[in-house]
């Protein structure tokens, strides 16, 4: 049997409260048809304080619109279901244009009070509005709860830059070693899953805050995610070498010092003045003297281009980003 979690519980209780507390204010206003209120506020409530207040706008504007339009019908057709089947056939393609679809039923029904009244006044109208102002209010009010989870999102960057300084780590130590049938790039499948949690939080983090758009995490995912992307292309160099040339054991110290200093607030300047330096004594070395000790070489020197990429990547992210 599925176990319930902590938040659906508390989500449950949240929503359950509002609704609760959304009846018993338009009760106490006197407002009719108070249960309609609680009943919108269960609708209003969304994943994210954004999504909830943009639909709340929308069922502002969808509400006049409706009321124009349903006042048009009842006028020249009377209150009947003709009137109502009318209005909502309208409301409803209006509703399509302004991408307000979820506004239809909560507004539908306030009109459907509006038919049951047989009349259309300003107290009828105030009476509907007060039960959508007070419904939609109460589920934003809810949501304002709602807050970036910023120490789940750390846990994630953690996790990230964990995972891709222990790939690192491995190209340090399999660049030394010839027998490369059991280097396989299962790291990169754990890298992915933990880039994809990483960047869903930021997104919704971002959607949680009204006011500050701090894009801050959304913008080191997506340099972490260039350097996934060179880093599995490192990764493919060193699978390519079926021997070890004189110069790996130079690029193996390296990568290991690149692993030792990575980290969120290094801006790699040192590391990029090493690797360059190691590229330029690379090629002033003599050439390779058999095929073998060629293609050996040349990956091992397409591996320190991309590891070079790869830090250019995070010293741009940290000059943009200051």
């Amino acid at each position: 049997m599925p176990k319930i979690s902590k938040s659906a519980v508390f989500n449950a209780a949240k929503i359950s409260a509002g609704c609760a507390a959304a009846i018993v204010i338009s009760t106490l206003l006197g407002v009719k048809y108070s249960a309609t209120a609680g009943l919108i506020t269960v609708l209003s409530i969304q994943n994210t304080k954004k999504e909830t207040a943009e639909i709340a706008l929308k069922r502002l504007i969808s509400f006049i619109t409706a009321i124009i339009t349903s006042f048009i019908s009842f006028r020249f057709l009377g209150y009947t279901t003709t009137a109502f089947a009318v209005y909502l056939f309208v409301f409803i393609l209006i509703c399509g244009l302004l991408r307000a679809q979820s506004a239809i039923v909560p507004v539908s029904v306030l009109i459907a009070h509006i038919l049951s009244e047989k009349h259309f006044d300003l107290q009828i109208v105030i009476n509907e509005f007060l039960l959508l102002f007070i419904g939609a209010g109460t589920g934003f009010l809810l949501n304002l709860y709602l807050h970036r989870d910023t120490k789940k999102m750390a846990e994630y960057r953690t996790a990230v830059d964990d995972e891709i300084k222990a790939i690192i780590g491995r190209m340090a130590d399999r660049v030394l070693v010839s027998d490369k049938s059991d280097y396989t790039g299962d790291c990169f499948r754990r890298l992915d899953g933990y880039m994809k949690s990483a960047r869903d939080l930021a997104v919704l983090n971002r959607q949680n805050s009204l006011i500050n758009n701090d894009n801050y995490d959304l913008l080191y995912l997506d340099m972490r995610q260039k350097q996934c992307t060179i880093l599995y292309e490192m990764y493919k160099s060193v699978k390519e070498m079926d021997s070890t040339p004189e110069q790996a054991h130079i690029l193996s110290e390296l990568l290991k010092k690149i692993k030792d200093e990575y980290h969120e607030y290094n801006n790699v300047s040192r590391l990029l003045e090493e690797t360059n330096k190691v590229i330029t004594e690379m090629k002033n070395q003599k050439m390779p003297e058999s095929r073998k000790e060629f293609e050996n070489r040349a990956s091992l020197y397409n591996l320190m281009i991309r590891t070079r990429e790869f830090l250019t990547i995070k010293k741009m992210f940290m000059e943009n980003n200051k």
